[in-house]
């Protein structure tokens, strides 16, 4: 089997009408970490959802671990790891009950049981906080605790939802650096808002906005969405002809001027040291003074938000045409 979740044209509309998901199509690849990413209200929430069998779909096919996925499938959901983006816990019971139950719940042995318990809660640092009641934890430990009861079936694959929301930095590091020990042996949709961290740690993106897939693929493929770096110049002398000159010379290169400065954007097959070169010369045959050059190279950010503001764009294009 090479994928652990399979979207086939998947549609979700509620009674209220809202359609949270549009024909969205994407498969997770086994060992993959993937990053679900989108703003409230995108269709996150949905895709996870029907990705545990929480709720159906109202078109398309669903399929985890090669299998039919639904609110049937329990002995499917066994073997998942799902923490949610808020989670609950009964406030009487202490963390080591908690998980004690949990493993109970798996059919876990005592042996077996004891051993996971011990390891997670060190994993995640509560160990010295295993005796205190959970109405005593913090929003952060809280969550801790959450991804130590995900991990408690060793599941194989993980459904994480703002996993380092409301953790403290050094919670959130070692959180970062389980969810890398994983890769390659577990299978992890990752939703998260916190783009550090999906960059960090995913090799695969998903981005949501109104219940439409705007893109699936590498973090490469999504920052090639921009121009590979971008040049800010400060020039004085015949600007004007310096401009023009670099217009005529480097084709593959778009010229704007903003503020005084002139604002190179390189594409994907360009060399900043030789577009630097030709620059410098371009400005001693137009007699012109290089002040200072900036450069700035491609963020994950950067990406997101186009493809975001892109789809917003059309989408206004889209209505002022009916």
């Amino acid at each position: 089997m090479t994928e652990v979740i399979k979207f086939e044209r998947v549609t979700k509309v509620y009674q209220s009408r809202q359609i949270a998901l549009a024909d969205v199509s994407f498969r997770l690849p086994t060992g993959s970490t993937v990053g679900l990413l989108g703003a409230n209200g995108s269709g996150k929430s949905t895709v996870i959802r029907i990705a545990l069998g929480l709720i159906t779909a109202s078109a398309g096919a669903i399929e985890v671990f090669g299998q039919r996925m639904g609110p049937g499938s329990k002995a499917l959901r066994q073997r998942i790891g799902f923490l949610s983006d808020d989670p609950s816990f009964p406030t009487d019971l202490t963390a080591i009950s908690y998980l004690r139950f949990v493993g109970k719940c798996f059919g876990l042995g005592g042996r077996e049981r004891h051993a996971r318990m011990g390891t997670l809660l060190r994993a995640v640092g509560l160990m010295d906080d295993a005796g205190r009641k959970i109405g005593t934890f913090s929003t952060g430990m809280k969550t801790r605790l959450g991804i130590a009861a995900s991990l408690m079936n060793d599941p194989e694959l993980l459904v994480w939802d703002e996993p380092t929301a409301g953790l403290d930095p050094i919670s959130r590091r070692q959180t970062l650096e389980l969810l890398e020990q994983f890769r390659g042996r577990k299978t992890v949709l990752l939703s998260s808002h916190i783009l550090g961290d999906i960059d960090r740690v995913c090799d695969r993106l998903l981005v949501l906005n109104k219940g439409q897939l705007l893109f699936n693929g590498s973090r490469a493929e999504l920052e090639d969405l921009l121009p590979k770096s971008i040049l800010e110049l400060r020039v004085s002398g015949a600007s004007d002809r310096f401009r023009a000159a670099v217009r005529e010379r480097l084709k593959r290169v778009d010229v704007a001027q903003d503020n005084g400065r002139l604002r190179l954007e390189l594409g994907a097959t360009e060399v900043v040291g030789e577009v630097v070169e030709s620059l410098l010369t371009l400005a001693k045959e137009t007699h012109t003074q290089i002040e200072g050059i900036n450069s700035t190279g491609r963020q994950l950010e950067d990406a997101y938000l186009k493809l975001i503001t892109e789809d917003e764009f059309s989408g206004f294009l889209r209505a002022t045409k009916n």
